[in-house]
């Protein structure tokens, strides 16, 4: 994809706003797997999720110095565009400037890893309100007990689970990719065992969890999407 990196180069040189740059580029990228410089970058989880900021972070790794420090980290990091671009949201500029497909696999990627993350937490959190008034902090595990609420598992079964069904391979933890295909995993299970009413009712604990972070002010690369 050489040819899609020196384009993107030269746009951005010819004083284009390198996010529309971005966009374009990454709307032009057809490889979904590779291996660069040792590392792996899967950027469709299951074939169905889009990793964009994996992609994106691949993409502005090879025009380092053209884009601003501050910008880019907002971008790769919290998902927010710079302010000039506060009418716009990354949804909106993966679907006119990267196409449907990787639209709709952003859209995977939304709800099967960041929304999926955020369930967790919220109802992690609720566990952890009840546990302290029940005096129980220090004697139970809010995280698992919030996982067997939500998947009817532990961690480490839905763990063994993921293992076989998947054949992947791991040794002490997960890496951030493994956990990434393993949050989008337990989406997947989630919608397939639990009824359309718990799915739903969960789904919105974690968009609403979404939300009061917003609302708080403190930015998360999941408010691009708004």
């Amino acid at each position: 994809m050489i040819d899609v990196i020196n384009r993107l180069k030269d746009d951005i040189q010819l004083g284009n706003d390198w996010v529309y740059c971005l966009m374009d580029a990454i709307g032009s990228w057809s490889v979904t797997e590779e291996t660069y410089r040792g590392k792996n970058f899967k950027y469709f989880i299951a074939g169905e999720a889009f990793d964009w900021q994996l992609l994106a972070q691949r993409l502005c790794g090879s025009v380092n110095g053209l884009i601003p420090e501050d910008e880019k980290e907002n971008i790769l990091i919290l998902g927010t565009l710079p302010d000039r671009l506060k009418t716009d949201s990354i949804a909106s500029l993966i679907k006119s400037r990267a196409g449907h497909a990787k639209y709709r696999g952003f859209l995977n990627y939304y709800y099967g890893v960041i929304v999926e993350e955020a369930v967790q937490s919220a109802v992690e959190q609720e566990i952890h309100k009840r546990n302290i008034s029940r005096s129980a902090k220090y004697i139970s595990n809010d995280r698992d007990q919030a996982f067997i609420k939500i998947y009817d598992h532990s961690i480490e079964d839905l763990l063994n689970m993921y293992k076989l069904t998947t054949s992947t391979k791991y040794r002490k933890g997960l890496s951030l990719m493994q956990h990434r295909e393993f949050t989008y995993w337990l989406f997947q299970f989630r919608v397939k065992t639990s009824d359309k009413a718990k799915v739903a009712s969960d789904t919105n604990k974690g968009l609403n969890y979404l939300e009061r972070i917003n609302n708080s002010g403190v930015k998360s690369r999941v408010n691009s999407v708004a």
